[in-house]
This record gives C-alpha cells, structure tokens and sequence, in this order.
C-alpha cells in the first residue's frame, strides 16, 4: 500500500488538473504539497505522536491486523453458510464502526493537538490549504484499512455463492462507508471548533472521542437490557410521507456536513495558536491535600509528597495520555459486565466465573499506564528536575508508587461493600485482600516501565517491540495464575490467607528494588539532559 500511495502522489504532485481543481477550492498547490512534506517530516523525527496515518510502519502494522480479523471472520462466516445479504450487514457494520473509531481518533489527535500550530499559524498560508494538508492522512488511513477489512472477506463470499462481481461491490460500498465516516469526523469537529472556545476544546474533543467507545459499551450491555422501542408508531402511515421524512434527513445530514466542512476550513487556522496553547478548560487552584498530606508523614516528607501529586497532576492535565487511556473504556466495560453477573457467586463456592480474573485485570489495566507514562508533550520542561537536590528524588520515586498503588487499591476498597453483601464479609475481605496483593506484585514489577522522570520523553513513534512478548507471556502467566486459584488456592481459606501473605511479601521485595532501578533511571535521563546542555553552550571566561 505504500508503494501505492507513493504512485498515486506522484501522480497528483505533477497532474495539471489536480492543481486546478485545488486552485477551484481555494487551496494553494506548491504550499499544500510543502505542508504535507513537512508533517511527513516531523512524524519521521517522532514529533507527531499517535498520528497513526502519518507513520507507515504503525498503519502497516494496524492493516495487517485487520487483514488478518477479517480473514478469521471470513473463513467462519463461509463455513457456517450466512446467507450474502447478512455477510455483506455484517462486514459493513464491522467497517463503519472500526473506521469510526480510528478516524474519530485521529481528526482529533490531528486537529486539536496542532503540535506545529505555534510555528505556522503567523505565517501567510490560507485555512483551507492548512486544514486539507492536515487532514490528508485521512485518506491515506482509508486507502490502507478500508482494503484491509474488505478484501479477503469480498473474495471470500464467492465460497456462498456469491456472483462474480460480489468483490468490487463490497469493496466499492466499504470505500463509500469510509468517505462517510470521514466526512462526518470532518464536520463534527468543524462545528465544535466553530462554537466551543479553544481553551475547552481538547476536553470537548476527548469526549467526543470517548463517544465512539461509550456506543460499544451500549451495544454490548443493551440486549440484555430487553428494550423494546415501537418506532412504527410515531412514523406516519403513509408511504410518500416517509419518504419525505428519510429525504429530509438525507438533506439536513448533507448540509451538516457542507457546512462544518467550511467552518473547519475557515476558522481553524485562525484558532489555531489559541487551540495548541489551550489546557482543559478547567482553572485550577491550589487546594489543600489531606492524602498527599498523610502520605508525606507516613513515607518521606515533602519530597514523597511532590512524587504524588506530580504523577496525578499530569495524568489528570496531559491530553495525550488520557487519549491513550481511552482503549480501557471497552476493557473496563466487559469486566464490569462480567464481574456484575459474577458478584453474586463467591469465588469460595467452587464455581468459576469473572471474578478470578478481577485481581490480574488490574495489572493489566497499570502495564497500559506505566507504559505510557514516561512520555510527555512538555519534554522541554524537563530541565526544572535539574534545580532538585539529588537526594529528592529517592522519595519522589516512592511517591509516585504511592500514587499508582492508592489508585490501583482504591476501586478495590469501594468494592468491599458490594461484594460483603452477595458473599459475606469474611469472604469479601479475603479476596479483595488477595486481589490487593496480587495487584501489587503486578505494580512493583510494571513501574520499572517508567524510565526516567515521568512526563519528560519523547513519544516513540514505533511501539517497543518487547511489549507483544510480554503481554504474550503474560497472558500465559495469567492463564496459569488463574488455573491455579480455581482449582487449588480458593479451595480452602488457610490456603488464601497463605499465599496473600507470600504475595504480600513478595510485592513488598519486589517494589524495593524496583524503586531503587526507577530512582537510578530518573538520575540518569536528567543527567543525560544536563551533558546534553553542555555540549550546546560553552562557557566562555571573561
């Protein structure tokens, strides 16, 4: 598909009536193609996080992966005999919705995290010609999932007697779902910069991201809600009045697009500046910490307590990390789902349900957040660590484990209530007890994923390759782990209280020494940044 798109660009770089057609539109042809060179650029230099259509190896890697779902999904459907019209539902319902997400995702990360924004919004270059080169990725995005959840399965239908032509019209249709969803991004967030001020807009703009997930949430949680919705009876009876109604909503969807469309391409570069300098929208105030407070007198003093409030300052403040944070909305959701028809089962009764995986979720849920924790957009920042004694930063390390344990233990606390009611308080406390051990070896182990302070490095554009291997590994450990406590560790309470007391101990070994590793790392990053500043000034003795 690269090589595809190198082709397809060449061609509109040098094609005469392309440079016509974008004169038409009032798009500037030579600073467009210069303006698209220049975000290739600063992606190849890891300057545009999470821009999944400006890095090839990363929409490589997402294409491959969805060709390899949609075979899977093929190859069952085809075996189980669907009928074509419910393959062809399907395969469009799968598509509208992945492609939504990602796009959703990406004309959010694109247009509200303008990295280049401070640079370029002085210089005379016309909002439409920004604002398409901005979202030129888009298509590029389309061209490589829309084959990649569509191909195969096209082929694939000829196996149910499909006609010959079945593949260019689900492809042709898959293609026409995706310029919908791309439409419709593009417009939603043209209105919202249109009428929500810039310095709420990134918090606007996460919501309306989440939306997409919080729908997944509802799909999944609504058929067991039993609602029946007669929409019949609030239609008209008549066949030419809904008609009328479904042409209405065709035109006022078609001139909600148009119009967000020219709203985004007039007032977004003017905003520009004003939307990369704007925060959440929320005006802070220094407020008095009890927690950070008991936490300081029961581990270290001001350092331990600076660690703690750092951590969670940042993590609540910093856009890209709650963007990150959203694939945990539909994960969260199964195991709510899952632990809600569990709850009333105790794990003590012999019966396996949700409930033995509670306490390894948890570990799973802090890997996706100690991995993204050391990364930051205010990396130029990180100098102010330098002004530090070096002795801080040992209770500095302990207070963000601090920090990361209190949230990891919190949920587990408000659930004792809950779970004392359906099991017993002996039952409900031994569990969670044990889930809080376990959730702590998980913690001392996956801080030492936290290289340097947290918040001061560069995103890495390509994803480690080490962390496949160890969710890989992983998966099997939890496997075992849960294996273990269904038919072994929940059949007798010595046994629990047994192991939650090794487990307590170990996490206790293994957050020391973890600690240490995240202290010595913190001091060498900044210390890296502090040779990196001598090699660019020299004193010069007067």
């Amino acid at each position: 598909m690269n090589a595809a798109w190198q082709v397809i660009e060449r061609f509109l770089r040098n094609s005469p009536r392309t440079r016509a057609l974008m004169k038409r539109l009032g798009i500037d042809p030579v600073q467009y193609w210069l303006l698209v060179d220049l975000f290739g650029t600063l992606s190849d230099r890891r300057e545009l996080p999470g821009h999944l259509g400006h890095t090839d190896m990363s929409l490589d890697k997402a294409s491959w992966l969805f060709y390899f779902l949609s075979g899977i999904m093929a190859f069952f459907f085809a075996i189980a005999g669907m009928p074509l019209v419910v393959y062809f539902l399907v395969f469009m319902l799968v598509s509208g919705f992945l492609l939504l997400t990602t796009l959703l995702s990406e004309t959010n990360n694109s247009l509200i995290n303008p990295v280049e924004g401070l640079v370029l919004a002085h210089q005379p270059i016309n909002g439409a010609t920004y604002t398409s080169a901005k979202l030129t990725h888009i298509l590029r995005i389309l061209l490589h999932l829309v084959p990649a959840l569509n191909l195969i399965p096209a082929f694939a239908a000829l196996l149910i007697s499909a006609p010959w032509y079945y593949p260019l019209l689900q492809l042709a249709a898959g293609f026409a779902v995706g310029i919908v969803m791309a439409l419709f991004c593009c417009a939603l967030f043209g209105w919202l910069i249109r009428f929500v001020p810039p310095a709420r807009l990134k918090s606007v703009g996460f919501a309306a991201e989440m939306s997409s997930w919080l729908m997944y949430v509802m799909m999944q949680f609504t058929p067991n809600l039993h609602l029946k919705v007669r929409v019949s009876h609030w239609l008209p009876s008549g066949t030419a009045a809904r008609v009328a109604i479904a042409s209405a909503c065709v035109v006022i969807a078609f001139a909600a697009v148009i119009f967000g469309l020219r709203a985004l391409s007039g007032d977004y570069l003017a905003r520009v500046s004003a939307i990369a300098r704007g925060g959440s929208g929320r005006k802070y105030r220094a407020r008095r910490s009890y927690l950070g407070e008991t936490v300081a007198c029961l581990f270290g003093g001001p350092s331990v307590r600076a660690g703690f409030d750092y951590v969670w300052r940042m993590m609540t403040r910093d856009w890209q990390f709650r963007r990150q944070m959203v694939g945990l909305i539909p994960i969260t959701a199964m195991l709510i789902g899952g632990g809600w028809q569990g709850a009333r089962i105790s794990p003590f009764s012999g019966k396996f349900t949700m409930m033995h995986v509670l306490p390894h979720a948890f570990g799973f849920a802090f890997f996706m957040v100690c991995s993204a924790l050391p990364y930051g957009p205010d990396r130029k920042g990180a100098w102010l660590f330098l002004l530090a004694p070096t002795g801080a930063f040992r209770g500095f390390a302990r207070g963000v484990f601090a920090r990361l344990l209190s949230a990891m233990l919190a949920p587990q606390v408000v659930l004792l209530p809950f779970l004392a009611w359906s099991w017993g308080l002996r039952d409900a406390a031994l569990f969670l007890a044990y889930s809080a051990a376990v959730s702590a070896v998980y913690l001392a182990l996956e801080l030492r994923l936290v290289e340097g302070m947290p918040f001061t490095r560069q995103q890495e554009s390509m994803g480690n390759p080490e962390t496949m291997i160890i969710l890989f590994a992983g998966g099997l450990v939890v496997s075992i782990a849960v294996a273990l406590q269904y038919f072994l560790i929940f059949r007798t309470v010595i046994l629990v209280v047994a192991v939650t007391a090794v487990l307590a101990v170990a996490a206790w070994l293994i957050a020391r020494s973890s600690l240490e590793s995240f202290e010595i790392s913190i001091r060498f990053h900044l210390g890296l940044l502090s040779n990196e500043s001598k090699g660019i000034y020299t004193e010069v003795n007067g």
